[in-house]
């Protein structure tokens, strides 16, 4: 994990997941598609194989995985002033603090969620490192998220 100590006078804090967490799901996904495509070819040239609906369920389940583990789960936040900078492995993006109106579970999991209407809520896989420190500087900012992690 990496993390700048907390600056109160400019709102200046990051989290991160470490680089190596990013790779491996890069490495998974990647596993698993060519893994389904083998399979999906080698059913298809007459070889034995899974039913084709199982191959359906494949990969709309690995589609899931892919949409959420690496667009949608930020690997790291960026607090800089009043702007919240987030980065998935395909996506990133801003946020207004100011327009983040409620923190909590996904599901009661692992998962902390940052909530903003109008805006895509970021969602901080946090089982590993802690994230109230970020909680903490966004309270500062914003008293709608609460210092701590909403509990599980």
């Amino acid at each position: 994990m990496t993390r700048d100590e907390p600056d109160d006078a400019t709102g200046n804090e990051s989290w991160s997941l470490l680089v190596v967490w990013v790779g491996f799901q890069l490495f998974v996904m990647s596993v698993l598609v060519i893994v389904g495509v083998s399979i999906l070819v080698l059913t298809m040239t007459g070889h034995a194989g899974p039913p084709l609906w199982f191959l359906a369920i494949w990969f709309v389940v690995l589609g899931w995985n892919v949409y959420w583990w690496l667009f949608r789960v930020e690997y790291r936040v960026e607090l800089v002033g009043e702007t919240l900078h987030w980065k998935a492995p395909f996506a990133s993006g801003a946020l207004s603090v100011g327009a983040i109106t409620s923190a909590g579970r996904l599901f009661g999991t692992f998962f902390c969620v940052l909530r903003a209407p109008g805006h895509q809520s970021l969602i901080v896989f946090t089982q590993s490192w802690s994230f109230e420190p970020m909680l903490a500087a966004l309270n500062r900012l914003n008293p709608a998220v609460p210092p701590h992690e909403p509990s599980r």
